[in-house]
């Protein structure tokens, strides 16, 4: 079971931002970017202030007690997602994770105007322009995967896939539906197409258990940011066979066994994939954050969450004014409730939550292809994570209900005051 009490000691901006603003802090958009627990910033700064140096190329001792905190920190985040530590990238995040991943797949792959990428229409922005703009560049043929409701449309998916497809890339969960997919089923045809596997795990991880060996995807990438660890650091999985055909996208020191003036040679992975200085804080800082979660227990961590949905989607549609549009099964659900209110931008809602200490975040959530056929204007997103409890879903509705119908006993400055807050939409 999850004691929220207890835990929101660990996470010191609760009780920074109470004293600041006098207000406690509802904090309802980790599926944006989680907080970070004291211990995960405690790592980082023992790194700092006690073995601060670079790694892998230094004798002294600094260096070395460095080197062995990275390294270790590679086999702890590498062990969580059950992959081998030399399958395991450090990355500056998801985002740069997978375009590095791409330019490299496009080498290796060779594309031409008769393969095929399939991606589905759920995906970030991150996991999607990518494969937009590689198609542009080899001419090869984008298709989408459509929504069947708040799932993926399986049946579609099989029909897209074939001997022509060279690359599928699916999210193991939508950041705007919550909607945990069927990976695994789509995996299983794509292999058999012989197309390289791609999994989007960035919203997923630290909230269910992501296994590798489960998925049977070849490539899977993440951020640290949206698991309580630090930003600027994320990872990127591949399976050892492949990555030993892929050639390196990015140049430099760290990655290089030999260099003459006729030919470089470059380290076996995962090093060849980390040229230069990697951010040795940030990696110790991923897996203190892996650590944390990992004693809190994953399972009970999916409990918690799942609990919130339930209560928050109860609770939201019994407002009419309110439509819900996320998974409202919170078995399938990672963490996020999505709603638009009507004659009401979601920019307009999430600014009013604002002013009164709700964080929580509107608009498309770099996913406009999927949003945009859910409402022009965006939607309103609360995301849930171990710090959340029931009580912060009772100050969203009570928030909600006091903007939707104005409280006789708040007197008519006031009832004006909370109209003003919004614009309708025309």
């Amino acid at each position: 079971m999850i004691n929220v009490g207890t835990i929101k000691k660990d996470f010191p901006i609760f009780k920074n931002y109470k004293d600041t603003h006098g207000q406690s802090l509802v904090y309802l958009d980790s599926a944006a970017s989680s907080q970070t627990p004291q211990q995960v910033v405690e790592a980082m700064n023992d790194y700092y202030f006690n073995y601060r140096a670079n790694v892998h190329r230094g004798p002294h001792a600094l260096s070395v007690e460095a080197t062995h905190a990275y390294e270790q920190a590679r086999a702890t985040v590498a062990k969580f997602i059950h992959a081998e530590t030399k399958e395991m990238v450090f990355t500056p995040g998801a985002t740069l994770g997978l375009n590095m991943l791409v330019l490299m797949l496009e080498k290796f792959l060779n594309l031409t105007p008769h393969d095929g990428i399939v991606v589905s229409v759920s995906e970030h922005h991150s996991n999607f322009i990518p494969f937009q703009e590689l198609a542009k560049r080899t001419k090869a043929k984008m298709q989408l995967i459509p929504l069947k409701g708040t799932e993926l449309d399986y049946d579609v998916a099989q029909n897209l896939i074939s001997s022509k497809t060279k690359i599928v890339a699916i999210p193991l969960a939508s950041n705007v539906l919550g909607t945990i997919y069927d990976v695994q089923r789509i995996i299983r045809q794509a292999k058999e197409c012989g197309a390289v596997t791609i999994v989007d795990a960035t919203t997923a991880i630290g909230h269910v258990d992501v296994n590798v060996q489960t998925l049977g995807c070849d490539f899977l990438f993440f951020s640290g940011h949206k698991m309580l660890g630090p930003t600027g650091i994320g990872g990127l999985y591949g399976k050892k066979d492949i990555f030993a055909k892929l050639q390196p996208i990015f140049s430099g020191g760290g990655a290089i066994k030999s260099v003459s003036p006729e030919e470089t040679i470059y380290r076996d992975s995962p090093m060849c994939f980390e040229a230069g200085t990697p951010n040795i804080a940030g990696a110790i800082g991923l897996a203190a954050a892996v650590e944390y979660i990992e004693s809190l227990g994953i399972e009970s961590i999916s409990s918690h969450v799942q609990d919130l949905v339930q209560y928050c989607t109860e609770s939201l549609s019994r407002i009419p004014e309110i439509t819900i549009v996320s998974e409202k099964n919170e078995q399938k659900n990672i963490g996020i409730v999505s709603f638009v209110v009507r004659d009401v931008t979601s920019m307009q809602v999430t600014q009013a939550l604002g002013k009164q200490h709700i964080s929580s975040r509107g608009g498309y959530h770099c996913a406009m292809p999927l949003v945009k056929t859910i409402d022009t204007a965006g939607v309103c997103r609360a995301s849930f994570y171990v710090y959340n409890e029931r009580s912060d879903v009772d100050r969203l509705v009570a928030v909600l209900k006091n903007i939707l119908y104005p409280n006789e006993s708040l007197g008519e400055n006031k009832k004006q005051n909370w109209r003003n807050l919004f614009v309708r939409k025309s």
